[in-house]
């Protein structure tokens, strides 16, 4: 497997875990639409994605199809924002343009294909 992609990916693991663990202490209120999402789902979030980060440091082969996977899913959920729903995203009370949904698609399927590319080389 490449280091390189495991490092990235598990770096920004520990990014978006970083910032869950942000989110659920500081109570941030984030609304999709209508939805108001719950707390407790950061707390969840953040238990899955510093596991991520941590399986990520030790890059094994498996790591690759499983993180590539999920960057898929992202890129996917960001495309369907962009081009289907128009959803407006609130964080506390800063409203997420439509331009991060776009670059969350691009460097999540990067992500997607650079994993799978990397599982298939070792």
């Amino acid at each position: 497997m490449n280091k390189s992609y495991a490092l990235v990916s598990a770096i920004l693991f520990g990014l978006v875990a970083l910032l869950h663990l942000i989110r659920a202490f500081m109570g941030w209120e984030v609304l999709i639409g209508d939805y108001v999402l719950p707390v407790v789902r950061s707390w969840v979030v953040f238990g899955v994605t510093i596991c991520l980060a941590a399986w990520g440091f030790r890059s094994s082969k498996g790591y690759a199809v499983v993180s590539a996977v999920l960057f898929g899913l992202v890129a996917l959920l960001h495309l369907y924002r962009v081009l289907i729903s128009q959803t407006v995203v609130i964080i506390d009370t800063l409203t997420v343009p439509m331009t991060a949904s776009w670059i969350g698609f691009i460097v999540s399927a990067g992500l997607c294909v650079w994993g799978f590319l990397s599982y298939r080389s070792s």
